[in-house]
C-alpha cells in the first residue's frame, strides 16, 4: 500500500480514482456516464472477486466487493483530510478481511 499512498501524495491528493470522482459528479444527473462508471466498477470487482475464487474464498465476491468499497472509501478521505493515513489504516483492515475469508 505505500506505493498507494506515495501515488496519493505526489497526486497532491487531487483525484486518487478519477472514475470514483466522475461516478460522484454524475452519478444523478447523466445516466450514460453512471452506467460507464459502475461497468469500471463490477470489472475491478470481477477481477478482484476472481482471484479470492482461485484461491479457495467462497464469499469471494462479497469480499472483492467490500475491499474495494473499503479502498475507494479511504482515498475520498485521504483527499479530504491530505493525508495517506485512510489508505494505510484501509490496506490492513482489506487484509484482515481477506485473511478471514481465507479462513472460512
Amino acid at each position: 500500500m505505500r506505493q498507494q499512498t506515495s501515488a496519493l501524495e505526489s497526486l497532491d491528493f487531487a483525484d486518487p480514482c478519477p472514475i470514483a470522482t466522475v461516478a460522484l459528479e454524475v452519478a444523478s444527473t447523466h445516466e450514460g456516464l453512471r452506467r460507464a462508471t459502475a461497468e469500471v466498477f463490477a470489472s475491478w470487482i470481477d477481477a478482484l472477486a476472481v482471484s479470492y475464487a482461485s484461491r479457495g474464498i467462497d464469499s469471494a465476491r462479497a469480499t472483492a466487493t467490500s475491499v474495494i468499497a473499503l479502498l475507494e472509501g479511504a482515498f475520498m478521505l485521504g483527499r479530504a483530510n491530505r493525508s495517506p493515513e485512510p489508505v494505510l489504516t484501509a490496506a490492513s483492515a482489506a487484509a484482515s478481511i481477506v485473511s478471514a475469508a481465507l479462513r472460512n
